[in-house]
């Protein structure tokens, strides 16, 4: 049971990061102002942005729950034991995530709380998709399977864990980033890519929205008429700073990644399709965000680059699990 259990909590936690974004965005994240309940009420008061934001508190509940399960059907059962450590983690980091939560609510969306939420999110994701990896091949007896094996092959197994906590560390330092620079409405203040505005050197915009029709956007004001934003490449203002410092971090980060996938996990320990999947959905993400910014920041375009940037922390925290019992 515990592997499905695990299986489930790890499939709910996956759309569960995007819908977050996705209900921010909407402007539904303080459509209730209170916490646990809505204006005071169990059963919250009609309205579709009120919908959007108690249904995430709804399924966040319902992962709590089931981790909740999950930690004490490992204490329960004598066979899980080497799973009580990683499970009673993730129990410990879903009540953090809770109350980052009411926090986000409380604080009235302030942007280190939400970027704190948005990284505990992906974090949580991760460890469940490892915890239920790792409960998959304990029901399959997968460790009878192993032979002894050799301290060299231990050596070279914690340098390749070694190198994956380097490749999920750049990961989350880019969604830090990305969630601070959304947290901070940032991306509405630069339309055009690579530069900032439209005009600047080889620089293209998709987008005919008018600069000054964002001003006041979460109490961010854009302090120059419209035609003096054209043709600036490099950023001037707070805003402009933190959206193109995101764009350096994400491009700089997603090229290591995109190197550390090929040198490392392809090439050096032969996780081919692994390796090979890591690169294709960095120049995705890369993609998205590009799109994200010239269209100015579309809802369903910024909730799939939050979408894209937890698979792979995903798919990062399942290769840590094929290197740590893997046949030889």
């Amino acid at each position: 049971m515990l592997k499905w259990l695990c299986f489930a909590a790890a499939l709910l936690t996956l759309p569960l990061i995007p819908y977050g974004a996705f209900v921010r965005l909407k402007n539904a994240g303080l459509s209730c102002p209170d916490w646990p309940l809505c204006y005071g009420q169990l059963i919250p008061p009609p309205g579709f942005e009120i919908a959007l934001e108690t249904g995430h508190r709804f399924v966040a509940v319902l992962l709590g729950v089931l981790i909740i399960i999950i930690t004490v059907v490992t204490f329960r059962q004598h066979s899980y034991y080497s799973h009580r450590g990683i499970a009673l983690f993730s129990l410990i980091l879903v009540c953090m995530q809770g109350i980052l939560g009411a926090l986000t609510v409380t604080m009235t969306l302030w942007p280190p709380i939400v970027t704190l939420h948005l990284i505990g999110g992906n974090l949580l994701f991760g460890i469940l998709v490892y915890l239920a990896r790792v409960t998959f091949r304990s029901d399959s007896h997968y460790k009878s399977e192993i032979p002894e094996i050799s301290h060299a092959k231990n050596l070279a197994r914690e340098s390749i864990r070694s190198r994956i906590v380097w490749m999920i560390i750049v990961l989350f330092i880019i969604i830090s980033s990305g969630g601070y620079n959304s947290a901070t409405y940032s991306g509405f203040h630069c339309e055009a890519f690579p530069g900032c505005h439209e005009g600047s050197f080889l620089s293209f915009s998709m987008s005919g929205t008018d600069i000054s029709s964002l001003s006041g956007i979460e109490g961010n004001v854009l302090p120059q008429a419209p035609e003096e934003f054209q043709g600036r490449f490099l950023p001037e203002f707070e805003n402009e700073w933190i959206h193109m410092l995101h764009r350096l971090i994400a491009v700089c980060g997603g090229l290591a990644l995109m190197v550390m996938s090929w040198f490392w996990l392809k090439n050096k320990y032969g996780h081919n399709f692994i390796g090979l999947s890591i690169i294709v959905l960095v120049l995705l993400e890369i993609c998205v965000g590009i799109l994200n910014a010239v269209l100015r920041v579309p809802v369903p375009i910024s909730a799939l680059h939050t979408a894209v940037a937890a698979v792979l922390t995903g798919l990062l925290f399942y290769t840590i699990t094929e290197t740590h019992q893997r046949k030889e």
